[in-house]
């Protein structure tokens, strides 16, 4: 289906068999592409929701999806940092096959957001942000009708497919849900060939369609994830493995753009030793994997967090750049001055953020009451 929207991108290779340097090059830009529409499409809708009638529940819808789409940007970070500074080794693409297959941290430790890897997560957030644009009215009017029904049904195959995989007694509820939805569905085709306006009703089912799948994803990633047997914990000590490494990666990074840098200490995974296979002491092992992943995330939002203040002044300076060379009024105020020695501290490696910092402020600060109707 032709749409102005975000769709996930969908990578090549599958866990434990890394794609190739094209492949992965290519996925990541169409990932950071996908990253940077799906964010500005949550920031209007986050707007809508401001004056809807039903903006209590849809502020819940919202969060979810912002939560998500952070989770996502916080591995294409990661994914990026590898990239960069692992070239193209046979080691640097497996370390990425890990990284895109493994399971995304999330700040706040939510467990749902943990039990999905980044292709999951990429298309539930397809799914999240179609229902919510159908909820909000943001929807997909410029799309033929015929299209979005064939989307759906797409998506109810889809879904069905995915059912197979899962516990019997759930096959049997969802293969239910999935029958009421294609009948709803059927009949809103029906409605459409006899000329009705069914905008509505294909909302509702992208809705639903969406809550199903939300629904599946997670129930199954979960029982992975709590599934404690020995192949399981394997598979998350080695996605571990890979998420430190790339957190070092992010860590050396932020240490080598910016002074001061936080400085905290990476847990290394490979510290905790190889997998037991006695029942107690497996148990105890994943206690200390968990500790280890929790330990990980505040490494990488608090690099992410400084790299991001340096992007931040980065911008600003920019847009200082801009409006000074627009103002053509002189001042008692060397602006140009300061912008120019701005400039220097945030190109210095490593920058010298905090000098750069108050440059900018004082930038702002003079230039708002120079201007302050701009």
């Amino acid at each position: 289906m032709r749409s102005r929207y975000a769709a996930a991108p969908e990578p090549s290779g599958s866990p434990g068999e890394p794609a190739g340097d094209h492949e992965l090059e290519t996925y990541l830009q169409e990932l950071g592409r996908w990253r940077l529409r799906r964010e500005h499409e949550l920031t209007a809708i986050d707007a809508a929701t401001r004056t809807h009638d039903d903006r209590a529940a849809l502020n819940a819808h919202v969060t979810e999806s912002m939560k998500l789409w952070h989770a996502v940007a916080q591995r294409h970070d990661l994914l990026l940092s590898t990239w960069h500074d692992g070239g193209t080794s046979a080691e640097t693409r497996l370390v990425l096959n890990q990284l895109i297959w493994g399971l995304l941290e999330q700040p706040d430790g939510d467990a749902d957001s943990l039990a999905l890897s980044l292709p999951e997560a990429t298309r539930l957030s397809d799914s999240l942000t179609v229902a919510l644009r159908a909820q909000v009215g943001i929807d997909d009017d410029h799309i033929d009708p015929r299209e979005r029904v064939v989307s759906l049904r797409e998506g109810v195959a889809r879904l069905r497919e995915h059912a197979r995989t899962v516990e019997t007694g759930r096959q049997e509820e969802t293969e239910g849900v999935l029958q009421d939805l294609e009948g709803r569905l059927g009949s809103t085709r029906e409605r459409l060939a006899e000329g009705e306006d069914v905008t509505v009703q294909l909302g509702v089912l992208q809705t639903d369609l969406a809550s199903i799948e939300r629904r599946l994803l997670l129930t199954d990633a979960r029982a992975r994830h709590d599934r404690a047997d020995h192949a399981q914990v394997v598979a998350e000590r080695e996605e571990l493995l890979a998420r430190g490494e790339a957190v070092r990666s992010l860590a050396q990074r932020a240490l080598a753009t910016i002074n001061p840098a936080p400085r905290l200490g990476i847990p290394d995974v490979a510290a905790l030793g190889e997998v037991p296979t006695d029942e107690a002491e497996l148990t105890t092992f994943v206690g200390n994997l968990e500790r280890v992943s929790r330990a990980l995330d505040q490494a990488h939002s608090t690099y992410a967090a400084a790299l991001a203040e340096y992007a931040d002044l980065a911008d600003r300076a920019q847009r200082l750049a801009q409006t000074l060379a627009g103002c053509g009024a002189p001042t008692s105020v060397d602006l140009s001055g300061m912008l120019t020695a701005a400039k220097e501290s945030l190109n210095n490696r490593p920058a010298d953020i905090q000098r750069a910092a108050a440059l900018v402020a004082a930038q702002e600060a003079y230039l708002a009451e120079l201007r302050p109707d701009a």
